[in-house]
């Protein structure tokens, strides 16, 4: 079975057919011995929806991220890909992505550790390609949102040309709201709040004082505006100090990808930004993009070795059935 996998600083994405994705956040969780259970079991690590639920609820415990500034951190990396290719049953083959500046050293260890902890092949690509080839582009841009880097990756004809990784993500613009919020209403509330906040509309309350304090999406749409325009200005200038010099052909669709790229503004502020060079495409679910890439570009380079072997494997069966009778 092939898997793509893309673990993200915030979201863990994973699919093996290349359409339906799971997807849960990119948490893993070590901690004490729980004085109860209830379930009959004892767990010392918690891995994404359980993981966010236990790192607000129990003191004492070791909250961790798979990826950090732009670097991989080792263990937890290995709990979430264990963790999905067990929620999908196992797999032979994983595709998945680090981001473009990931050293060789690096890439190697991470490389290694799958294999060896998960007993599979696996094939490594720098992370925005998996939404080039989803989107079925072979030569083309793509700056990658992600949680807590943005991603460029420049391709032509399937030949990696150049890449950056800046430590400037969806975590910059949260982390500004988040000390407006604070400021002015005077409670603190999490990045999972935060997006369900500005995509979802959805309020976020605290009890503060003995009262009830709400947050609104319109009572901070004035602050992110002015937050959203100074990030992109800032992103957009390296990815155009990454353009100069290459040949239009190359640049004619720009993607934006990233669950980044879905926060109100953020598409159409790059539009602008770009609109004298390129044409701004999106991916119709940009979340997922990158796995279901992964995906497909696994099946490219390694479906047809594994189909060959089934149809060598059925042939001798046959063969036998035939000596038999």
């Amino acid at each position: 079975m092939i898997i793509g996998l893309d673990v993200g600083t915030n979201l863990t994405k994973a699919t093996n057919d290349g359409n339906k994705v799971i997807v849960f956040p990119s948490l893993v969780v070590y901690g004490e011995e729980k004085d109860w259970s209830l379930k009959g079991e004892s767990k010392k690590v918690y891995i994404g929806d359980e993981a966010m639920i236990v790192s607000q609820t129990m003191e004492n415990v070791e909250v961790l991220r798979p990826l950090h500034e732009g670097r991989v951190m080792h263990q937890s990396y290995i709990e979430i890909a264990r963790y999905a290719i067990d929620m999908l049953g196992g797999a032979k083959v994983i595709a998945t992505g680090l981001p473009v500046k990931s050293s060789k050293k690096e890439r190697e260890e991470v490389s290694n550790s799958l294999r060896k902890a998960l007993n599979c092949e696996v094939i490594l690509l720098p992370q925005p390609v998996g939404s080039l080839i989803h989107m079925g582009k072979k030569t083309g841009v793509c700056v990658d949102i992600g949680f807590g880097t943005t991603d460029v990756v420049v391709l032509f004809d399937m030949e990696f040309l150049k890449g950056d990784t800046m430590l400037v993500g969806v975590d910059d613009i949260y982390s500004n709201l988040e000390l407006y919020i604070r400021n002015e209403f005077g409670i603190s509330i999490t990045p999972e709040e935060m997006a369900k906040l500005l995509l979802d509309g959805k309020d976020v309350g605290r009890i503060r004082g003995g009262k009830r304090i709400v947050v609104r999406k319109e009572d901070v749409m004035q602050s992110y505006e002015e937050i959203v325009k100074g990030w992109v200005d800032r992103v957009a200038s390296r990815v155009k100090m990454l353009l100069e010099g290459l040949s239009t052909s190359i640049v004619e669709n720009l993607v934006l990808t990233g669950g980044g790229s879905l926060l109100p503004m953020v598409y159409e502020e790059f539009q602008r930004e770009f609109e004298d060079i390129a044409s701004v495409v999106r991916p119709d679910d940009p979340i997922t993009a990158n796995a279901k890439g992964f995906y497909k570009l696994a099946k490219m380079l390694k479906g047809d070795v594994e189909e060959k072997k089934e149809e060598k494997k059925s042939e001798k069966e046959e063969e036998k059935k035939g000596k038999k009778k």
